[in-house]
């Protein structure tokens, strides 16, 4: 489904997926917010998607008017960053599992309402070395969805 797009030292594509996987937080930046600001937020990434819980009803109808969306993970030196948009929301019980099982938590789909679904187009990711990031990237990747 991903196809590499840069000729530097490439990261491979399962660094990028196994720190999506893993990540505690997703900091989601509705696309047609003014200023942008980010939110951070739980969610899984199952199936090459990224399915958030979203509770702010501000940062809901800033997607439902414009669906297009970014989100990063926290980290600053390993770096990964998706460029998508809002599919829909899903209220899928094996994702909600997911979910529960990833947080030690039980979401309960009546009171915070479905997940959030984005499915991306292009992911960048890049792993800077040195204190702060100050001597370079060590390897970069971006890719994005083949048609």
């Amino acid at each position: 489904m991903f196809g590499a797009t840069t000729d530097q030292p490439r990261l491979e594509w399962s660094w990028a997926e196994e720190r999506l996987v893993a990540a505690d937080m997703y900091w989601v930046v509705p696309v047609g917010g003014r200023p942008p600001r980010p939110r951070p937020v739980w969610g899984v990434w199952v199936d090459e998607r990224l399915h958030l819980s979203i509770g702010s009803p501000g940062v809901k109808r800033l997607l439902d008017a414009e669906p297009a969306v970014t989100v990063h993970l926290d980290s600053s030196l390993d770096v990964v960053i998706i460029e998508g948009s809002v599919t829909g929301p899903t209220g899928d019980r094996a994702l909600v599992a997911a979910y529960d099982e990833k947080y030690e938590w039980h979401y309960d789909l009546d009171q915070y309402g479905p997940l959030t679904t984005v499915q991306p187009h292009s992911v960048l990711a890049w792993r800077a070395v040195g204190p702060a990031g100050r001597d370079g990237f060590e390897r970069v990747g971006r890719w994005r969805v083949e048609p």
